[in-house]
């Protein structure tokens, strides 16, 4: 899941107008905000935009997004008799640029700052090393190794929301929130564990967490939620708060 927390640095495409001296018509197509096409615009610019991230855009500051390397990532989960906590490090997500844009909607007024993105990716596997510990009653688990996901036809939309604001470089969008809520056909985790104590318990939540995978989703997805919410607004403050309004989205009708 945690896929979506990093997919947002895609978010660089809509910030790509100017970046100093950089022709940005290497890199995207330029959107006016208030033509009457703005969105089949932006849907197209986002597209190729994806390709052209891929591997990263070092003049523009921008790091591959595909794979995409994050580099911790810390859960704790609460439920009942049930405790887990969870560091993961070194997580690699691919598949990133396999995803269509199907749509874009833009808000671009004075006062208010709207965009929402739908996208769909057959398919995102994410990769990395973890160490965990686990607790219902009085049995206690902890474990350590590798990890993989393999999730498969993904549906989401990114909504942005955001306030412009001005100073003496001019106007500039500052990014207030940042919501997705994903749905995935289907998912399949696999954990090793190094810790041979424990090893034949990782085995069995393997096989339940695969079978109940559906169930785990719905029941984490707050958390997830949370933390691409987060980040989401760090990585597109980056860019947004660095390329003025007018840059990113000139108003040329």
């Amino acid at each position: 899941m945690n896929i979506f927390i990093k997919n947002t640095i895609v978010l660089a495409i809509l910030s790509t107008c100017c970046y100093g001296l950089v022709d940005i018509e290497k890199y995207l197509k330029v959107c006016d905000r208030n033509s009457a096409e703005v969105n089949d615009c932006l849907t197209e610019a986002v597209q190729e935009g994806l390709a052209a991230l891929a591997d990263g855009i070092e003049e523009i500051g921008v790091p591959p997004i595909d794979p995409y390397r994050q580099k911790d990532l810390r859960i704790e989960y609460k439920n009942n008799q049930i405790l887990a906590k969870l560091v993961a490090k070194d997580i690699y997500v691919e598949g990133l640029k396999t995803a269509t844009v199907h749509d874009a909607r833009l808000r671009a007024d004075d006062d208010r700052f709207h965009l929402e993105l739908d996208l769909t990716t057959p398919r995102v596997n994410i990769r990395g090393q973890y160490l965990g510990e686990g607790r219902y009653n009085s049995l206690q688990i902890k474990a350590h190794g590798h990890f993989s996901t393999n999730m498969t036809n993904l549906v989401y939309t990114w909504k942005l929301d955001g306030v412009p604001e001005k100073n003496e470089n001019g106007t500039f969008v500052r990014i207030t929130d940042f919501y997705m809520r994903p749905d995935v056909g289907s998912m399949k985790s696999h954990l090793t564990n190094d810790n041979p104590d424990s090893r034949d318990l990782t085995e069995l939540g393997n096989r339940f967490t695969n079978q109940n995978w559906r169930l785990l989703y719905r029941e984490l997805l707050p958390y997830a939620q949370a933390n691409w919410n987060k980040i989401g607004i760090s990585v597109a403050n980056k860019i947004f708060l660095k390329i003025t309004y007018d840059q990113l989205f000139p108003s040329k009708s």
